[in-house]
């Protein structure tokens, strides 16, 4: 899935990596969406305020998080507890990358020059990136 933000006439896309968690037992549920957004063991840890040792535990299956813990998963990852702690529960969840969304917050925050400057520094690498794919022979030019 893909999502388009317009920002000064520059749109951003951001992909969206679909999981499915049918099936999966609640560690496996933690481990699959942490990797599905890309995210170590540390920096899930950070987002939930706990230690490394105690995801990675909950991750392996030694230990069940708390409700306060599981509410926080729920939302890291916007999903509801039934995605979470049912077994049977068939869901799909769509992961994003949560970087880039605390970053295009952060450009809505920019004032009117600083984004026509980022817009130009963008489209900047955008030009580069195709022309080097055109010499690449990775695309073709429409006659």
């Amino acid at each position: 899935m893909i999502i388009l933000f317009n920002c000064q006439n520059l749109y951003i896309m951001v992909t969206l990596e679909q999981i499915i968690l049918t099936g999966m037992k609640f560690q496996e549920k933690i481990k699959a969406l942490r990797k599905a957004a890309d995210m170590s063991q540390q920096e899930l840890a950070d987002r939930l305020h706990i230690h490394v040792t105690h995801l990675s535990k909950m991750e392996n299956g030694h230990l069940m998080p708390s409700i306060d813990i599981v509410q926080r998963l729920m939302k890291v990852f916007a999903v509801s507890a039934d995605q979470l702690l049912n077994e049977d529960e068939k869901s799909v969840v769509d992961i994003q990358n949560h970087e880039l969304n605390e970053q295009l917050a952060l450009i809505n925050q920019l004032d009117d020059d600083e984004k026509n400057a980022l817009v130009k520094i963008i489209n900047s690498m955008l030009t580069k990136k195709r022309m080097k794919d055109l010499l690449d022979g990775k695309i073709k030019l429409a006659v």
